[in-house]
């Protein structure tokens, strides 16, 4: 490969000849056609026994076979649920498949076509064997027995012969717990097995007719439909259309399909011919269409999806999860170009260099002309080039400057300065391609104990954010990233493993601007998955890793690579991996393999790839000990490496409550503070809710950790992680004069050993006045000095001017130079006014009380006296609604509500009768909105809930139109273009139908 380095200096921007750069792109995104295939794929939610079923209980010993040995057991693993009264259980070890299997035989007297399910409940194997011998041979698939526990999974559809043996196999090659319940063996006709061969063969035609098929968005997730909201399998997406009418496609021109991430696994069809496949969900690529596209005609586009791949506790959202564009550029491009930012912090000037990437797809060799510019300073900062690129081959060339100190401006968490590189390529003045990118000027250095950023050590925490919405799941937009990564920053995120997986590329950017230092993972959790043939250095990994450093490796806030997640047996996987990152792909950022397992006795720094990670990164939970003592063993074996805790959590909580809190968390931090320095920073799990078929979810198939909801709610836990993670203290008021409007503010700073550590730059203290209605009566703000860790203490004062009104209440709010608030205290000078009880639901021996926030307060509570005459108090909610249990029915009772901040408790609402009626309260409503056509209802569920009723209507009088689903914790209703739409719910139990809802107002 031909290289080439250069040293130029900084001067005026001469450029090429002006010319329109013939790379054009047009976007796919928006509505395609969706279809599932029967025998592809299964929604559990839709699977319901027949009496034509033919089911094979473990119990039935006519029609089991078991080879090996294993354990009945009528209690499942974590509490897990089983068809019928048992099942059976074993845990294998590595490469017994052959020895130990349950085979289940179907009940049947004459040939005849089935699809075959499968149930178990959970265990710990993640790649359990299902063998299906049928009667044209024998086919092999894997699920993961953590997710979908309990319910029927389809294996496909097969033809059974009785005179030969058929079974459903149940086995597995990789060690862990395997349990063996149930098999179903539902009857098919004629026509729908003859779908289920033929159509995969006809659903990428040009000429076949989708006119029935589903509308689905792009980028989006079949979830969204409530059909398909549980659906695992391969689904069929199709689009039609046509190049721009100005596209001129030369000899010398690539037409390409760009996709940025579909999950799982997508083979591509363009005009009726296969293009190409790709395994690796979050990982971007693109495919040659340049002789299949029709320019002037129209174009059928298919992808068939499989999102059968299940890894970790996250849920597999399927489909076509980010954009999908049409590229059309020069034989000759730019593949990349990696701007290194290296500041020298004595000098102030800065070190850049430039690695460009060029391909060359024609078939001559090609001189090109290169010129790269920054264009964010005074002087535009230029290096020029020449590079001879062969023909059908790919070369780089390097590039060096300098810029000087008036220039350079530092990127940091608290002050996230960016840049832009602009790179042309020409031929005889003729641009063929141009890149722009954007970068930061940051120094990250570590030493055995330390993370430095531009000199200073830090010690920061953060987050990992489970990349979904329970509406949008994985195809999170605009909107949603710019909210979530506000609100990390306002808890104090500001270093984080942000998940396994890449990112997609709209959330790096937003972490580029608004500060938040990460370590970007491949999505490797599990070495033994059998799409990894040979896991020690398998081309999946490689490949995907390749993808994300190669797509992401500008971004300033990426700070390291990880290339998996909690891992076994991976001494070699995570050696070889991490040498590759660093030899092959991005010298100069760290690079980790995340452990939780570092603390083991089997761990050494013989046998483990912590030794080779240039920071251990450990997930830290309650079942391995104490943290210290996790701590200290770690430290002795690797004394020479700081120590990221890229996982802490704690027990999921009790229930989805936004009251929800763990007090434990302060009780963990202090294992860091005055102590363990080599502790450099922390990320709690999670930042938010997420769904999940894992063992342990809410009834809503939600995970419940979260600091926010999945509807992005904050719990009382946001606001101890605020504290928690604060840079300060506290900030406390004292003398108070409103006569000489004047306070004195006093804010103890987190010394250099504490937890968390850094220095508080171009921060500012802003202060509000705001009346009894919630209303800003003044508002003021300085600018505060530079305050430093070992500074301790920072005193000032505060002045304000007349106040309009009597207040209610001063906050002081601590910001940093990009407006985000780091620490915020509220001192109330009166109770809040008395709040009113809007609404009273009824229940069965429970009401639900709902009721409009008031200015200034901070928490709520409901009293009344109970049947035997004594005061009862609910305990005291963040939310704006109050459940009160253990009623009579059909017995009155007053309530009454007040509200609460630090000066104490208001006066009561004026009272209101309820009268609980025998019938089950509705569902509680998270979220209800309006987004791409559909009525979006998030809502908390039970276990005894079969259906979900919905009333609904453009008016609150007029809730004329009705909708059914038994869809868990997300339904969505197709719409016209309403704006605004009205609604009740309720639910459907075994017992009869809840009470309705209130009516609840929902909008675009």
């Amino acid at each position: 490969m031909n290289k080439i380095l250069l040293s130029i200096a900084v001067f005026c921007f001469l450029g090429v000849n002006a010319q329109k750069v013939t790379e054009n792109k047009f976007s796919l995104n928006g509505d395609w056609k969706f279809y599932a295939i029967e025998g592809q794929g299964s929604n559990s939610l839709q699977v319901k026994e027949e009496p034509t079923d033919i089911i094979v209980d473990n119990a039935d010993a006519d029609f089991v076979a078991i080879k090996g040995k294993w354990n009945l057991k009528k209690v499942g693993t974590k509490g897990a649920t089983f068809y019928k009264t048992d099942f059976l259980q074993r845990t294998y070890k590595s490469g017994e498949e052959a020895d130990n299997y349950v085979r289940f035989r179907p009940k049947i007297s004459k040939k005849g076509n089935f699809e075959a399910f499968v149930r178990f409940p959970f265990e710990t194997n993640l790649t359990t064997q299902f063998t299906v011998q049928h009667a044209d041979g024998k086919v092999a698939t894997y699920a993961n027995q953590r997710s979908r526990g309990d319910q029927w999974i389809s294996l496909g559809i097969y033809t059974f012969n009785a005179s030969k043996d058929n079974f459903v196999e149940i086995s597995a090659k990789d060690e862990g717990g395997v349990s063996a319940d149930a098999v179903l063996f539902r009857p098919i006709s004629d026509a729908v097995f003859s779908n289920a061969k033929n159509l995969p063969n006809q659903v990428y035609l040009p000429q076949f007719n989708d006119s029935k098929w589903n509308r689905l968005k792009v980028p989006g997730h079949w979830g969204m439909l409530n059909n398909f909201s549980n659906y695992v399998g391969k689904g069929w997406y199709r689009k039609t259309f046509n190049l721009p009418v100005n596209w001129k496609i030369n000899a010398n021109e690539k037409v390409r399909l760009q996709f940025e991430a579909v999950y799982h696994v997508a083979k591509v069809y363009l005009n009726g011919k296969f293009v190409g496949e790709h395994q690796g969900g979050f990982s971007p690529f693109e495919l040659d269409i340049t002789d299949k596209v029709l320019a002037g005609k129209t174009n059928v586009l298919a992808v068939e999806v499989d999102n059968n791949f299940l890894v970790g506790a996250t849920w597999n959202w399927g489909g076509i999860i980010r954009e999908v564009a049409v590229v059309k550029n020069n034989a000759v491009r730019i593949t990349q170009q990696y701007i290194h930012a290296e500041p020298n912090l004595k000098t102030g000037t800065a070190l850049l260099k430039l690695r460009l990437r060029v391909e060359n797809n024609s078939g001559v060799t090609e001189n090109i002309q290169i010129n790269s510019a920054i264009l964010d300073i005074k002087k535009v900062a230029e290096m020029n080039g020449n590079l001879a690129v062969l023909a059908h081959s790919i070369q780089e060339i390097n590039l060096e400057t300098t810029l000087k100190p008036e220039d350079v401006k530092l990127w940091h968490f608290d002050s996230p300065n960016l840049y832009q590189i602009q790179t042309t390529i020409s031929e005889n003045k003729q641009q063929l391609d141009n890149q722009t990118n954007t970068f930061g000027i940051r120094k990250i250095e570590i030493n055995d104990s330390q993370l430095l950023l531009n000199g200073e050590p830090i010690r920061l925490g953060g987050f990992n954010r489970v990349s979904e919405h329970r509406f949008w799941g994985s195809s999170e937009p605009q909107e949603l990233l710019e909210q979530d990564m506000k609100l990390m920053k306002e808890a104090g995120g500001n270093f984080m493993r942000i998940m396994h997986g890449t990112q997609n590329e709209r959330l790096i950017d937003l972490c580029d601007k608004m500060g938040i230092l990460l370590f970007e993972e491949v999505n490797v959790r599990e070495l033994s998955n059998p799409e990894f043939n040979a896991p020690i250095f398998d081309p999946y990994p490689k490949e995907w890793i390749k993808a994300m450093v190669n797509r992401d490796i500008n971004h300033p806030s990426i700070i390291g690579w990880s290339v998996g997640n909690e891992l076994k047996n991976h001494y070699d996987y995570g050696r070889k991996m991490m040498e590759y990152v660093k030899t092959e792909l991005d010298p100069y950022r760290l690079v980790t393999c995340v452990s939780n397992t570092g603390q083991k006795d089997s761990a050494t720094p013989e046998t483990d790839p912590n030794t080779f990670a240039d920071i251990i990164m450990h997930n830290m939970y309650q079942w391995q000990g104490k943290p210290q003592d996790i701590l200290d063993i770690i430290r002795k074996k690797w004394p020479n490496k700081p120590i990221f805790i890229s996982e802490y959590g704690f027990d999921p909580f009790q229930t989805p409550s936004l009251d929800e809190d763990k007090e434990i968390l302060s009780d963990w931090h202090d294992n860091f503070r005055n102590k363990n320095p080599f502790v450099i920073g922390t990320s709690l799990w999670t930042f938010n809710d997420y769904r999940s078929g894992y063992a342990g979810t809410s009834d809503e198939e939600n995970r419940v950790w979260g600091v926010i909801n999945s509807w992005r709610q904050k719990r009382r836990l946001f606001d101890r992680v605020k504290k928690e993670l604060s840079p300060i203290k506290d900030i406390q008021v004292e003398g108070i004069d409103f006569d000489k409007k004047e306070a004195q503010v006093i804010v103890p700073i987190r010394g250099l050993a504490d937890y968390p550590s850094f220095s508080l730059k171009n921060y500012k203290l802003v202060w509000i006045f705001k009346d009894a209605n919630g209303l800003i009566i003044s508002k003021n703000e300085m600018n505060l000095p530079t305050i430093h860790p070992q500074d301790g203490l920072w005193k000032g004062r505060i002045q304000w001017t007349k106040l309009a009104a009597k207040p209610m209440s001063l906050t002081l709010n601590l910001e940093n130079s990009i407006g985000i608030n780091r620490f915020e205290k509220t001192l109330s000078f009166q109770v809040p006014n008395p709040p009113a009880i809007k609404e009273v639901i009824a229940g069965n021996q429970s009401v639900r009380v709902l009721f409009d926030k008031v200015a200034g307060a901070t928490e709520y509570q409901i009293s009344y006296l109970n049947s035997v005459n004594q005061l009862v108090k609910t305990p005291k909610t963040i939310a704006d609604y109050i459940d009160v249990p253990q009623l009579v029915n059909n017995q009155s009772v007053s309530l009454i509500l007040t509200a609460f901040n630090d000066k104490g408790e208001s006066k009561p609402s004026i009272k209101v009768i309820a009268t609980p009626n025998g019938i089950a309260l509705p569902p509680l409503v998270y979220d209800a909105f309006i987004a791409d056509q559909k009525l979006v209802i998030g809502y908390a569920t039970t276990k005894d809930e079969l259906q979900y009723k919905v009333r609904y209507g453009a008016t609150e009088k007029l809730l004329n139109k009705n909708f059914v689903t038994n869809v868990k914790g997300m339904l969505s209703i197709d719409l016209k273009d309403e704006k605004v739409i009205y609604f009740q719910i309720k639910s459907v139990l075994k017992t009869g139908e809840s009470n309705w809802s209130n009516i609840i107002k929902a909008k675009k």
